[in-house]
């Protein structure tokens, strides 16, 4: 079950349409000024598939926990092709702890 979410996650997060909001989905959806201020990315990974794949989870009723494990495997997916992976990984796991803390909010 877990590829298979992931894979739909996946598909959805490449087909998401090129408009503004979609150049900023990590961060709070219902607060789009506040996710311009959070980075995108990290050491040259782009974290916005992983950010929109833990949308789609969540809006799918996902395990809230199991969607944000989800997000953090796939950040670190991203931080492999990083110019500094270990540093890249730290700053996924620093956005997982958070979405972890404050993401229930925002449900």
């Amino acid at each position: 079950m877990g590829r298979i979410l992931l894979a739909t996650c996946l598909a959805v997060a490449t087909l998401a349409p090129s408009a503004t909001a979609s150049d900023y989905p990590c961060g709070p959806s219902c607060m789009p000024l506040l996710s311009r201020l959070i980075p995108q990315g990290a050491f040259g990974a782009d974290f916005r598939p992983a950010c929109r794949c833990h949308d789609a989870c969540y809006d799918a009723g996902g395990n809230r926990k199991a969607c944000d494990l989800q997000f953090r495997d796939h950040m670190y997916s991203a931080c492999a092709h990083s110019s500094n992976p270990a540093a890249c990984r730290r700053r996924a796991n620093h956005r997982y702890r958070m979405t972890r803390l404050f993401g229930g909010l925002f449900r």
